[in-house]
């Protein structure tokens, strides 16, 4: 079936919806110095009727962002002498020392595509503009806002609202603003409490602020600056950002990201600098599934898709369980075995984000095996993944470095490695491959292979590419080459592989070097020697079927003559001929050619 490409929703900055909606409820208490040129712009009435008040009209109260009261009901509690009327009420308003004033019902909107904050110049007013100044400076002990929405629309078209509004505002004589309530969004209700604190400067464009919201999805504490202007700033020297959930936490901030394993709790806490679609954490502590991580993280919602970038180190990096793979109630005894078992290969951030990231580990698990120091630069872009390992190095002494290429964007998934690794622990890096460490020493390795598919049937069917293995200064081979050279005279038994595959014996080199097609391992050369003795190898091993076709040549190593043109190459004399067929557990062993000529995979590609 084809694989879909994920088309992203347009992303609404629905983060900054949070710690805007005190300064949305409350905006021009930030401009308390400018409050002489705050206007009512004409056109805007209100209906009174006692001590209720309708608007009939939208009411400007802010530019650049825009903000606008669409609608609402504004009312006042009774005198102690029953009911204030109009006059009185607007009076009492505009002294300051007006009671309560709740707002019900009202939506506000406002456009971000405008940039510094200005205001209205408008003398035409009405009787009434008293009750929507005092409203806008905040004249009154305290406002009550109930049942209201606030819709918030973003320069490229987008918008979100915030609906079931309710939130408890009040100011103190120095200026400061306090709020809390909560409100819905996208099913989820939040709960807030701010404090936006005096203003730091002449303008009224920097404030102290201290918030927390609290929800399902998401939970965040900051204290900090707010700073306005052409560009809103919010800088926190300590904020924290949790999710219990994070891939649910995505999906209510619309980005369109599938269940799966993994990505679950998550915790990001450090300094905190926000400026228009960008949030990036400075000397942070990173939590994401139990994987501890410092250093920086930054999220940009301005594009189709968010683009994450960090440089993160980690004590341990478990990548188990972001991999979905075989059975978890099957027991692997080998990555091989572990890649045959694997069905609905995942890899979800491939498709969810753009990602530049820099990861170090002093260890890292990965399926049926655990690696020690390593760093890589991994990038994720549109729906491809390519990271350059610069530095990997186990326990035993093994060092190495490579490159991984994932491809989610096509109809099938395509995945490459290359890879090459010194001094490498060679019998062990076999064992944690075929579960056999058929080949023991330390030596080289090179690894450039592809592949295709979604499960992992597939990926072994497409397997294409080259392996290496040197061993240059000597080691041990897992088979007993000396019994299985015997004569015609002297059948193997039926149980000879048994035996020979468990014997090992000691090799001055070995050089073996395999062409990969269509999950089969061809030889292209495969030689090894010890002493006077020498063993060539020639076939082919079926990953998918596990078994073998080989043809194994047992000698003794010819001694070059002079002016051999042939210098270098491995020759044997007095040799003799051993075929091993069928499954890698138990094949079949003869002396002799094949029977019936030509082997059952044919002959080596050319490479």
């Amino acid at each position: 079936m084809k694989r879909p490409r994920q088309t992203m929703r347009r992303y609404t900055w629905a983060l900054a919806i949070v710690s805007f909606l005190v300064i949305l409820l409350a905006a021009p208490l930030l401009f308390t110095d400018r409050y002489n040129r705050l206007a009512l712009q004409s056109g805007a009435v209100l209906a009174a009727s006692s001590n209720s008040y309708s608007l009939s009209s939208p009411v400007r109260l802010m530019t650049g962002p825009r903000i606008d009261l669409e609608g609402g009901t504004l009312s006042v509690p009774p005198s102690r002498t029953g009911l204030a009327r109009g006059g009185q009420m607007i009076a009492m308003l505009i002294t300051g020392s007006g009671p309560q004033l709740t707002l019900e019902s009202a939506t506000f909107t406002t456009d971000f595509s405008t940039r510094e904050p200005t205001f209205s110049q408008d003398s035409g007013l009405n009787e009434v503009a008293p009750l929507v100044k005092a409203l806008q400076r905040m004249q009154f002990d305290g406002l009550i806002v109930r049942d209201s929405t606030v819709r918030i629309k973003m320069s490229d078209g987008s918008s979100v609202e915030l609906t079931n509004v309710d939130a408890s505002i009040s100011s103190e004589p120095n200026g400061a603003i306090q709020a809390s309530g909560s409100f819905d969004f996208r099913g989820e209700k939040i709960t807030f409490d701010t404090t936006l604190g005096a203003s730091l400067d002449s303008q009224g464009m920097s404030r102290p602020l201290a918030a927390t919201f609290a929800g399902a999805p998401l939970t965040a504490a900051l204290e900090g600056r707010l700073i306005l202007g052409e560009n809103p700033q919010l800088l926190s020297p300590q904020a924290e950002l949790k999710a219990t959930d994070l891939r649910a936490a995505a999906r209510w901030l619309g980005i369109d990201w599938p269940a799966g394993r993994g990505f679950g709790a998550f915790r990001a806490k450090g300094q905190l600098e926000w400026v228009e679609r960008t949030v990036a954490f400075q000397n942070a502590a990173i939590d994401l599934d139990e994987n501890r991580a410092t250093g920086t993280l930054s999220i940009n919602f301005a594009g189709a898709r968010p683009t994450v970038e960090g440089t993160l180190g980690l004590k341990t990096f478990d990548l188990t369980q972001y991999l979905k793979g075989a059975d978890t109630a099957v027991k692997n005894d080998s990555f091989l075995a572990a890649v045959r078992g694997a069905s609905g290969l995942e890899f979800p951030l491939i498709q969810a984000i753009d990602a530049d990231f820099r990861i170090s580990t002093d260890s890292l698990t990965l399926p049926a095996i655990t690696i020690g120091r390593s760093a890589a630069t991994v990038s994720l872009r549109d729906g491809k993944m390519l990271a350059d390992i610069a530095e990997l190095e186990f326990d035993d002494g093994t060092r190495g470095g490579g490159q991984i290429r994932i491809d989610m964007s096509g109809a099938n998934p395509n995945y490459g490695v290359q890879a090459k690794f010194e001094a490498a622990d060679v019998g062990r890096s076999v064992q944690a491959v075929f579960g056999h460490p058929t080949v023991q020493g330390r030596g080289a390795i090179t690894v450039d292979l592809a592949a295709t598919g979604n499960t992992g049937d597939s990926l072994l069917r497409s397997l294409d590419g080259k392996l290496c293995v040197t061993l240059a200064e000597g080691g041990r081979v897992g088979l007993d080459i000396n019994k299985l050279a015997t004569t015609e005279s002297e059948p193997l038994p039926a149980a000879a592989w048994q035996d020979v595959s468990t014997r090992a014996i000691s090799v001055d080199k070995l050089d073996a070097r395999f062409i990969v097609s269509k999950g089969i391992i061809r030889t292209q050369s495969a030689e090894a020697v010890s002493g006077e003795r020498a063993l060539k190898a020639d076939g082919a091993i079926s990953l998918l079927e596990r078994s073998l076709d080989l043809e194994l040549a047992v000698g003794d190593v010819a001694k070059p003559s002079v002016g051999d043109v042939g210098a270098g190459e491995l020759k044997l004399q007095r040799r003799e001929i051993i075929n091993v067929h069928g499954p890698w557990s138990a094949p079949a062993i003869r002396s002799g050619p094949p029977a019936g000529g030509a082997q059952k995979y044919g002959p080596p590609s050319p490479g």
